[in-house]
């Protein structure tokens, strides 16, 4: 299976932008707000998204990345640059590459979240028990407001969208386009 060129541009952006929240805690408007111009873009000159979606796709999924961000930057749960990225996900590769990488960001982050807390607040008390066994426990820093960059789950999630596809593997129980 050839993977198109397309797809190899994006998630290099998808991966540059994952690393960037990782490494710095944001996401720079030439990387969120870069694309949005890329989509746009491709959508005026050739009529369908970078990964083919057509532009009703294209455009209900960047509302709805919108819709389903801005409230969660409102109460600072998400920075910025989360919502920007979201949205460029959505102009590039339509709803459905927009939901994957939105609902795997989710699991991921979400994941990470709960499994930090739970050792945590677990840690102290298996310590002895552990200690007893010759078995040195690590101390778990106190997770305290935004703990995980969302960024990266959201570059991870697009990641995966795009690999299912380029196999043509649909997950969504409806045809948008």
């Amino acid at each position: 299976m050839t993977v198109p060129i397309q797809y190899w541009i994006i998630g290099s952006w998808a991966v540059a932008c994952g690393g960037y929240d990782m490494a710095f805690r944001r996401l720079p408007n030439v990387l969120t707000l870069g694309a949005h111009g890329g989509a746009l873009a491709m959508l005026a000159v050739t009529g369908q998204g970078w990964l083919g979606a057509s532009p009703s796709s294209c455009f209900a999924a960047w509302v709805l990345a919108l819709v389903l961000t801005v409230p969660a930057w409102v109460l600072r749960r998400l920075g910025a640059g989360d919502a920007k990225l979201l949205a460029a996900m959505g102009l590039l590769g339509g709803m459905e590459a927009m939901l994957v990488a939105y609902a795997v960001a989710g699991l991921l982050v979400g994941g990470t979240a709960i499994i930090w807390i739970l050792a945590y607040r677990w840690m102290p008390l298996l310590a002895p028990q552990l200690a007893s066994i010759g078995i040195d426990a690590p101390a778990i820093p106190e997770p305290k407001g935004r703990i995980l960059p969302f960024g990266l789950g959201l570059a991870i999630g697009f990641v995966v969208a795009l690999v299912l596809l380029a196999a043509r593997i649909s997950v969504l129980p409806f045809q948008f386009d």
